[in-house]
């Protein structure tokens, strides 16, 4: 930790959220490749495939807006603490469930709803954090570190480590994820302080204080546009992403080991985005940024789903972890900073419903796509919505528009 400290300049809580998120991220980046490689060795039918997204997603539909105002009732941090030994369980169960005989898809996708239904909770209580540890002048430093550690453990080294676990026995990276949640757990425990915002009035039921949330977001202009974007481009790109192991496989001809590292160079794209992330911005400022992303998103969706080409499609597929990881951080910075401390989990939970939402239906709509279209259908429809996002937000979406509503809050703060 005196390493981590060191580099971070950011804080001891800081630090120590920031080894949680490594430790995890890389058990996650694990379960990344094995997961579809999983439900791949069970099924070959890309709606089945996709399928398993489609569950890992919905409860983002169902339980984003409750996550939300449970995370601005309790202790934000212990939410954290609570879900990630959940996550242990769960994830350990589906381990030793395959050590002990072979696991059929039921059981597949009820694991994929139970973790995504924990991730509701748990992301939501990530993003709230934040700005209690941070000053609101590094935010962008600190979530590109997040994100930095979150593309190298995630999408960097995981997804070859987990290729590799798997091809040796499949129980053993869902183990492995086991163990780096109880890891994870025992750091974000250690962070000292309370993270809870003062109780709401008694006649104020859960309903109520959901819907302050919603009304905030959708008044502000940005901040909703922001989250439509998301939305849209997590629609497509989930289609992308559900099919990418039967792209990878059938038409790039890779084994698993080989989806394992062409999914790495998006890790390796997304750490070199995330640390960039603060110098683009001050360079482009932060509405250029996130349209220059857009433009990026489309051009590579066009060329990845034109090839079969490894090596072109290595390339492509880390630009895009840069981009997205781009994005990501600027979007993650912006809301964090124009929110409410007391609103910041119902704001982030509405936000995410918003873009994360959309992912069980995209990737239902990916599969339908490769099955009528063929496996790269899903890449030059992606293309086509992102252009089209990119010609409705530019009005929207500007540096002079998010200058002045920073200046606001900065002023009223």
């Amino acid at each position: 930790m005196r390493i981590v400290a060191a580099m971070s300049g950011l804080g001891s809580r800081f630090n120590r959220l920031w080894g949680a998120v490594i430790v995890s991220n890389l058990g996650d980046g694990v379960m990344l490749v094995a997961f579809p490689l999983l439900v791949a060795s069970i099924t070959r039918d890309p709606v089945l495939v996709a399928g398993a997204t489609v569950v890992g997603r919905i409860p983002w539909l169902l339980f984003a807006l409750p996550a939300g105002a449970l995370v601005d009732r309790l202790d934000r941090r212990r939410v954290m603490v609570a879900v990630d030994w959940g996550r242990a369980v769960i994830v350990g169960v589906l381990g030793f469930m395959l050590l002990a005989g072979d696991v059929n898809l039921a059981v597949v996708y009820a694991i994929a709803f139970l973790l995504g239904s924990a991730e509701t909770l748990f992301d939501t209580a990530s993003e709230a954090l934040l700005p209690n540890i941070v000053p609101a002048d590094r935010l962008d430093s600190a979530n590109g570190r997040l994100q930095a550690s979150e593309w190298a453990a995630n999408s960097f080294v995981g997804p070859p480590l987990g290729a590799a676990l798997f091809a040796a026995a499949a129980a053993i990276p869902f183990i492995f994820d086991a163990v780096s949640f109880v890891l994870a757990a025992v750091l974000v425990s250690t962070i000292a302080g309370t993270f809870r915002r003062e109780a709401p009035s008694g006649s104020q039921k859960l309903r109520s204080e959901i819907g302050e949330g919603i009304q905030w977001l959708w008044r502000h202009t940005v901040l909703r546009t922001l989250a439509i974007m998301a939305g849209l481009t997590n629609l497509v790109g989930m289609g992308i992403i559900a099919i990418f192991v039967l792209f990878a496989q059938d038409i790039l001809d890779l084994g698993d080991v080989g989806y394992g590292l062409i999914l790495a160079t998006i890790g390796l794209g997304g750490l070199v985005g995330s640390l960039g992330a603060p110098m683009v911005t001050r360079w482009l400022g932060q509405g250029r940024t996130l349209l220059a992303s857009q433009v990026g998103m489309a051009v590579g969706a066009v060329v990845m789903g034109s090839t079969s080409n490894v090596a072109v499609a290595a390339v492509v597929a880390g630009f895009y972890g840069l981009l997205i990881a781009l994005w990501n951080v600027v979007a993650v910075s912006l809301r964090q900073r124009l929110t409410p401390d007391d609103l910041r989990g119902r704001v982030a939970s509405v936000a995410r419903l918003l873009a994360w939402g959309t992912q069980p239906i995209g990737a239902l709509l990916g599969g339908v796509v490769a099955s009528a279209l063929g496996l790269r259908g899903p890449f030059f429809v992606a293309a086509a919505v992102w252009v089209l996002l990119l010609l409705a937000t530019a009005p929207i979406i500007n540096n002079r528009r998010i200058e002045r509503l920073t200046a606001e809050v900065e002023q009223s703060g």
